[in-house]
């Protein structure tokens, strides 16, 4: 046992060695991984080149793969010169390839722990796309019962789609690397014309399952003869056939433009009307500068929110919080939107379907060094801007319980820090209010 208290020779470690002794790669690595974007280090792809599921077929091509690319530089500001300088590097360096999405057929495969994979000879082989060394510890994978299996799904009840990924718990995450996969459908009804699909994806909670379903409806309109089903985490499924398509996405380190694309065009579609509606009113000069909320409850609140609510609210900005608002509500604020500014958090993944140029601030507590935003930044060909704060420990009356992950700690910006951002991301309309000085209730 090391210092860890893990037993390196225990059951829990023999079942992990298991599982890693049997990765089996979707398809052959020269298709999926040809132009490199493989979510590991290359001693375990050799490995693996070998080692393919033989129960699963690849239909077509989803979307393609995408090159590497180098973002704009970042403009950071607030936080410690040594921080700004760790990060703005780190959000400076090129971004890897990233494999194509495919569409996929596995047959008598099972699904546990949010990863897919087969029995042969007593063994379990995990499809590796759905079980990436990143994403593990939210991935548990297969148990040491894998031979149990709770459901069984048979083919007589039409084709099954997997929908899902390590982070599908998450709005953000669902959105950018789930979601855009549904085009795989497009694909899998032209194979199959008339014959009835149900979308299956692992369930979590109530509410991050009503906004899933909700952004499948808006996607796929009326008349698809498209059923969704939630299927429960904590079960082991047997499907005859499944469908499914690989991650959009690398972990941490890139998103797939062509996903993206494609998921901005089918949500504008589906929201012209209510875009057109919105806009009326936007000619008054309401809701155009929105400021993404983020309710204190959830953590990464603005200690200082009454301040910086002042400051944005004198300068034309209209508090919206995206979880109170429908899926279709939040893509048309995005969208309408002339500048976005938010507290880091899932909402501010709608800013995909902002409209190109549009400026976009990120509030961040300082430490917390997730890319996710830059790389979208990057894949709008736009720099990345945050203004960082220092986070303020829980205490008490805090809505913050004191063991909360750090990340989720609430955090304060200064108010002279937001004008400065807001001056160099849109000179335009800011310079001269960065001029004229905070508030004058900020301190």
């Amino acid at each position: 046992m090391d210092a860890s208290g893990w037993d390196e020779t225990g059951p829990d470690a023999a079942h992990a060695r298991l599982i890693e002794d049997n990765l089996v790669l979707t398809c052959e690595a020269e298709r999926l991984y040809r132009d490199g974007g493989f979510a590991g280090d290359a001693a375990l792809l050799d490995r693996l080149r070998g080692r393919v599921s033989r129960n699963t077929r690849v239909l077509g091509t989803v979307f393609p793969g995408f090159p590497a690319h180098s973002p704009p530089p970042p403009q950071l500001f607030g936080g410690t010169a040594a921080f700004r300088e760790k990060l703005g590097a780190a959000l400076a360096a090129p971004l890897p390839p990233g494999p194509p999405t495919l569409l996929c057929e596995t047959r008598d495969v099972r699904l546990s722990g949010n990863a897919l994979f087969l029995v042969e000879d007593g063994r379990p082989q995990v499809l590796f796309e759905t079980y990436r060394p990143q994403e593990r510890h939210v991935v548990p994978g297969p148990g040491p019962d894998f031979r149990h299996v709770d459901e069984t799904v048979g083919e007589g009840e039409g084709l099954v789609f997997l929908l899902n990924s390590a982070g599908s718990f998450n709005y953000g995450h669902w959105l950018i690397d789930d979601l855009p996969r549904l085009r795989a459908l497009d694909g899998l009804s032209a194979q199959h014309p008339g014959v009835p699909v149900t979308v299956a994806l692992v369930s979590y909670f109530a509410h991050i399952d009503a906004a899933r379903r909700r952004s499948i409806e808006l996607c796929l309109g009326r008349g698809r003869g498209v059923s969704i089903r939630f299927l429960d985490r904590s079960k082991t499924y047997h499907f005859a056939r499944l469908h499914h398509a690989t991650p959009c996405s690398l972990p941490s380190t890139g998103k797939s433009p062509h996903a993206l694309r494609s998921l901005t065009r089918q949500v504008r579609a589906r929201t012209r009307l209510r875009r057109g509606l919105f806009g009326l009113r936007a000619l008054a000069g309401r809701g155009r500068r929105l400021f993404v909320d983020r309710h204190p409850g959830r953590g990464r609140g603005l200690a200082n929110r009454e301040a910086v609510l002042s400051l944005l609210r004198r300068l034309g900005f209209e508090p919206f919080d995206p979880e109170l608002a429908s899926v279709r509500q939040q893509a048309v604020r995005f969208a309408s939107a002339e500048i976005v500014v938010g507290i880091a958090g899932a909402g501010m993944a709608n800013t995909v379907f902002c409209e190109p140029g549009t400026p976009i601030l990120h509030l961040v507590p300082e430490g917390w060094e997730d890319p996710f935003y830059a790389e979208l930044a990057a894949l709008r060909g736009e720099s990345y801007r945050a203004v960082f704060g220092p986070r303020v420990a829980p205490g008490p009356g805090s809505a913050v319980p004191p063991d909360w992950p750090a990340h989720l700690y609430d955090f304060a910006v200064e108010p002279a820090e937001l004008m400065a951002a807001l001056a160099a991301a849109d000179p335009a309309r800011f310079s001269d209010a960065r001029r004229a000085g905070p508030a004058p209730d900020a301190p």
